[in-house]
């Protein structure tokens, strides 16, 4: 079983390993809060993304994320693919991602 962990409107599930072609991110946040300026930031850990867009976590140790309104909480080493919360909205018939 793989280890997940859901931090607010963000997901991180443990995976086996991280695309080669994600490249390293020069900043520490995971997601900003479009209604409150907090963020998710993570401690002790690397943020990739790939082409497509998407986020991965690569953790060498122990790491930590956080936000203002959150409990911190830790991870233990890995590397991780993040999704945010999406969440349907029937008056625009489309699909969106959480507000934090």
């Amino acid at each position: 079983m793989k280890n997940q962990y859901r931090h607010g409107d963000i997901y991180l599930e443990r995976i086996d390993s991280i695309p080669a072609n994600a490249k390293e991110q020069k900043h520490n946040i995971l997601a900003e809060g479009e209604t409150t300026g907090h963020s998710h930031r993570l401690h002790s850990g690397i943020i990739l993304e790939n082409e497509k867009g998407n986020m991965f976590v690569r953790v060498p140790e122990t790491g930590t994320l956080t936000h203002e309104e959150h409990s911190t909480i830790t991870l233990p080493a890995g590397d991780y693919i993040v999704t945010r919360q999406r969440e349907w909205n029937p008056y625009e018939q489309a699909v969106r991602q959480v507000a934090d």
